[in-house]
């Protein structure tokens, strides 16, 4: 039977973990459990390495439409496997998770900037596969009635903006174009569902960096006007400068490899549905996001713009760099990461 979980950053892992995480050392990157003198607790973390826990979050569309479809919970059944699914409002708060000695999520997806800070601080998270970035797939934008009209006119003013997620790089980078430094606008750091909400009233700050479909639901809500996007800030680099990632558990991947191109696979197949089925699409995500058909649609059709889910290479890898350099620069983590360590990254056969 497969058992949704729907709760945000749930912890429902079992109790074995924590047995086998305090008995045993968790190696970073490609590192497997060490061996343990505990024989009793090295069966029990055998036997439930059968659940495969995967955390999914707003805006990850094809991660969502497998979830929905259940062909990867029927897939991965015949390979003995069961499969929960665990909500996030945040890339970040996903990494946590996955990261964590008890292996909270094995699996999940999100925005580059979440896994940098990840690496930064060593945690056990293996990029898996990259998702190309959107032509507007994140925006920085302001309600019509604010007078604001240019990136260079948000200094000094107030940005919403999810911490820990692209849109931070995405600031940064629009600010650096026009002459200014993140320290010349004050981030307002607020989760995307309350921001939507404060935007819709006015006041609470000047302008919102977020990803879609929530770009597409302030669009919907009152008059906005948009600042920038990934094809304004990187042009033709918007593919791999916005890209987003898929992400394992770096203790769960090395025996996992089989299971994990199991479930690239079906997000390919997703990535292929929702492009020859936009109306779908829109119609599911809509009712999945509690979100309106019309910007849903805009935004699914903005999607297909995408190459989807690809292997990640050394476009990906450079463009990544710049990324964690600009943190770095911006003392946002405490230290130059290598985007090419392959503790951190794997190459798919496909």
């Amino acid at each position: 039977m497969i058992r949704i979980d729907n709760h945000i950053h749930s912890r429902t892992r079992s109790r074995i973990r924590k047995v086998v995480a305090a008995a045993c050392g968790i190696v970073l990157g490609f590192g497997a459990l060490a061996a343990c003198g505990n024989a009793n607790a090295s069966q029990q973390a055998t036997a439930n390495d059968k659940t495969i826990a995967i955390g999914y979050q707003t805006g990850m569309s094809s991660l969502t439409i497998v979830k929905e479809q259940g062909k990867l919970a029927q897939e991965l059944k015949k390979q003995g496997y069961t499969l929960t699914w665990h909500k996030f409002t945040s890339t970040s708060d996903m990494v946590e998770a996955a990261s964590a000695s008890t292996n909270n999520i094995e699996f999940g997806g999100g925005g580059a900037t979440g896994t940098i800070f990840a690496q930064a601080a060593k945690k056990p998270i293996v990029k898996v596969a990259a998702v190309g970035g959107i032509q507007h797939g994140s925006a920085i934008f302001t309600r019509s009635d604010s007078g604001i009209t240019s990136i260079k006119q948000l200094k000094g003013k107030k940005v919403a903006v999810t911490k820990g997620t692209l849109q931070e790089y995405v600031i940064a980078s629009a600010l650096k174009q026009v002459g200014l430094k993140y320290s010349d606008i004050q981030p307002v750091y607020i989760a995307p569902s309350d921001a939507l909400a404060a935007y819709k009233r006015g006041g609470q700050f000047d302008a919102w960096a977020t990803w879609n479909p929530l770009v597409a639901q302030a669009q919907a809500a009152t008059p906005t006007t948009i600042l920038a996007d990934n094809s304004t800030i990187w042009g033709a680099k918007s593919t791999q400068q916005g890209a987003s990632y898929y992400f394992a558990a770096g203790s769960w991947l090395p025996s996992h490899k089989k299971e994990t191109e199991t479930i690239l696979k079906a997000i390919r197949g997703a990535d292929e549905w929702v492009k020859e089925n936009p109306e779908d699409a829109a119609k599911l995500l809509s009712k999945i996001w509690n979100a309106d058909y019309e910007p849903m649609l805009a935004t699914v059709k903005d999607n297909a713009s995408s190459e989807g889910t690809l292997p990640i290479d050394d476009s990906f890898l450079k463009a990544y760099q710049e990324q964690a350099n600009l943190f770095t620069d911006l003392k946002v983590i405490p230290t130059k990461i290598d985007a090419f360590d392959t503790n951190y990254y794997w190459k798919s056969s496909e």
